[in-house]
């Protein structure tokens, strides 16, 4: 598959598709309210890359914007960013299990696309000396499926090195937060999540491993008892685990839950938030399931 348009100054183009939505003339409408919102960031924005979970897809091909761009997104942007530029490029990629797609409209008018630029079958878009201004982004897919993704923005070029940033308990979480008070039913309680990232655990605890989201993937508001509380994630590759919790110390486990499945238990543990990061060992994205409990 081609790179449509990896800077501004790209115009390659792939012939394009037809499809009942694009004859009906439906097409990408950047005036539309963004699905998952907005965000403001300047240059040498911390942490970087900073991450979005995007559900991808659509029912409206890409080439609807710009003839040759691939795959099927929504009417409006998943996100929109507003950018303050410095000398660096700005680097757009999503990061999936299955393969997706990046169209992106610049503060200029001009619509970017890609497909696999990111390695494997993640698409990356680099906006050579970027203009300060909105940049309206959507993440596409190559069927009706929906499918989970995490949204980088980079002025790093998309780095997965420990430069990238760090585990960051500030931000938003990816999968959103619960609360539970000891008793709670059911046990466990359960939570889909796509694991992985693009930034080492070991940024957070020497020793940890893995690659995770720079915002946790998801929050735990708890109100304990006199039981222990257990973190267990399931999934059909290898994962690993990293835990906040509400003093401040960092967990990470392996393979303690049985298999390739990481596992930390949590004794005595504290009234408060616990972040929860799922990370992997590669560059792809890997459905899980957490697991809450008191119970295991």
């Amino acid at each position: 598959m081609k790179i449509i348009a990896v800077a501004a100054s790209a115009a390659l183009l792939l012939a394009p598709t037809t499809s009942l939505a694009q004859k009906n003339g439906a097409k990408p409408d950047f005036t539309l309210e963004p699905n998952y919102g907005s965000v403001r960031l300047e240059t040498g924005f911390t942490p970087d890359p900073w991450t979005k979970s995007i559900l991808a897809g659509g029912s409206i091909p890409a080439s609807a914007a710009r003839s040759g761009c691939e795959g099927s997104v929504s009417a409006a942007p998943d996100l929109q960013l507003d950018f303050e530029a410095g000398t660096l490029d700005l680097t757009i990629k999503a990061m999936a299990s299955e393969d997706t797609t990046l169209l992106v409209k610049t503060p200029g008018g001009q619509w970017l696309c890609d497909d696999d630029s990111g390695g494997g079958l993640n698409p990356m878009v680099t906006i050579s000396a970027p203009s300060d201004g909105r940049y309206d982004i959507w993440v596409g897919t190559y069927n009706d499926d929906m499918v989970q993704s995490t949204l980088q923005i980079s002025e790093l070029g998309g780095s997965d090195s420990s430069d990238a940033g760090a585990p960051n308990t500030d931000l938003e979480p990816n999968f959103g937060s619960v609360r539970l008070r000891s008793g709670f039913t059911p046990d466990p309680h359960v939570k889909s999540i796509l694991a992985g990232g693009s930034i080492p655990a070991s940024s957070a605890k020497s020793g940890c491993e893995g690659k995770v989201s720079a915002a946790a993937d998801y929050q735990v508001f708890f109100e304990p008892g006199s039981m222990d509380l257990t973190f267990l994630v399931e999934a059909s590759e290898d994962t690993t685990l990293l835990i906040n919790t509400p003093n401040g110390r960092w967990y990470c486990d392996d393979d303690s839950g049985g298999g390739v499945n990481p596992k930390v238990l949590i004794t005595n543990p504290q009234s408060g938030r616990y972040d929860v990061w799922v990370g992997t060992y590669g560059d792809d994205m890997v459905q899980s399931t957490l697991k809450v409990s008191e119970l295991e």
